[in-house]
């Protein structure tokens, strides 16, 4: 190593050993010098023994634990089902509801044993029963016939007949048949005999009315009919009690109407 190079205290800069003023600043040098710091010790290396690496962990024992484990659950599933299979065996159960298993059929059959109960049925309105009025025979032998027509009526076709009443009662009766139409409907809805039928019944459009009017007022002295607001009568019959000079007046639709009228013979 070379002589060590002292430095001034003042100004810093190197001053060479021998000289005991700084030859910058002048300023005086100490006649102690900072020793050598020692060098650091060497550690021997010995060819015999080259230095190696630590070695790096091994993986093997975490692998193995997984195996391991794996093995013991395949183990005891293995254990659990060989002991279990001789049961199920013996007593083909659910084990979640305990129902006997059974063996599937080719094709699935229902034969119910008695005929199930519908919720509800639905019944073709039924026509009221009304009164039909009854004619008296003898009023044949007591009148006698003024007016009669067997009439197809429709599109409110009208029919009028004037009479002078001049020996009262004026009696008129008719007897109709309404229109038939045939409907396609439902029977016994929601069960298992549900199926259409055909039903013929009274045109829902049929209607025939009967009016006396006074022939010079034109007031409506009395009516009757069937359909509209009158009652589902086909058969009706009625009178006129006073004298005068009237019209009667006759109307109706898909209704085939037989009217008579009569007078009193005395």
């Amino acid at each position: 190593m070379g002589d060590h190079m002292p430095f001034c205290i003042n100004c810093g800069a190197e001053i060479p050993a021998d000289k005991k003023f700084c030859v910058h600043c002048g300023e005086p040098m100490e006649t102690d010098t900072v020793p050598p710091a020692p060098a650091a010790p060497t550690v021997p290396v010995h060819p015999s023994s080259p230095c190696r690496a630590p070695p790096a962990p091994s993986k093997r024992p975490g692998m193995l634990l997984v195996i391991g484990c794996i093995v013991a659950v395949l183990v005891i599933i293995a254990a659990l089902y060989g002991a279990g299979l001789p049961v199920l065996k013996a007593n083909p159960k659910s084990a979640d509801t305990g129902v006997p298993a059974q063996t599937p059929s080719a094709a699935f059959t229902f034969e119910p044993t008695e005929e199930p109960t519908p919720l509800f049925t639905i019944a073709a309105p039924e026509t009221p029963a009304l009164p039909v009025p009854v004619l008296d025979p003898r009023l044949e032998e007591e009148y006698e016939p003024v007016y009669s027509l067997n009439k197809k009526f429709s599109f409110g076709e009208k029919v009028t007949f004037a009479h002078v009443l001049t020996r009262p009662p004026l009696y008129i009766r008719f007897n109709l048949t309404p229109t038939q139409i045939t409907r396609h409907r439902l029977v016994s809805a929601m069960t298992r005999n549900e199926h259409y039928v055909n039903t013929t019944e009274n045109n829902p459009l049929a209607w025939f009315e009967v009016r006396v009017l006074d022939a010079g007022s034109g007031a409506v002295i009395d009516q009757q009919g069937f359909g509209k607001d009158y009652p589902d009568i086909t058969r009706h019959d009625f009178m006129v009690r006073r004298n005068g000079n009237y019209v009667i007046e006759m109307s109706g639709n898909e209704v085939t109407a037989d009217v008579r009228m009569l007078i009193g013979t005395t």
